[in-house]
């Protein structure tokens, strides 16, 4: 009875450190560009996001809430670090809104993620 009241006392110290380690405020990231450079149809577009205030590498990027234009991708760039490229050439002319959203790698930890709305005019 003695060791499973330890262990049960134990489990319970592990979980409340882990609560309490976990709880430590997080900076909120930060998006740069906060707008983004219009775009021509037919004409290469390269454009850099930054993310700063991040605690641990970014580790995914993704389109939410709408939709890059037609011959755009979204990639997330390793060197240099948390940074996320839109590139490609458009084929349509239009205004597209969307969001992109971020995590941190080692979210469990870090606790890091984001979304940022953004509005391209391709003309």
């Amino acid at each position: 009875m003695l060791l499973r009241s330890r262990i049960v006392a134990g489990i319970a110290c592990a979980l409340a450190l882990t609560a309490v380690v976990g709880c430590w405020p997080r900076p909120e990231l930060q998006f740069s560009p906060a707008t983004l450079p219009d775009a021509q149809v037919g004409s290469p577009y390269a454009v850099t996001i930054t993310i700063s205030q991040v605690e641990t590498v970014v580790g995914s990027a993704s389109v939410e809430d709408g939709s890059l234009p037609a011959g755009l991708k979204l990639e997330l760039v390793y060197q240099p670090a948390d940074t996320i490229q839109i590139s490609g050439t458009p084929t349509v002319a239009g205004t597209f809104s969307f969001s992109i959203y971020v995590i941190c790698a080692g979210t469990n930890a870090a606790g890091q993620t984001a979304t940022q709305g953004y509005t391209l005019v391709v003309k």
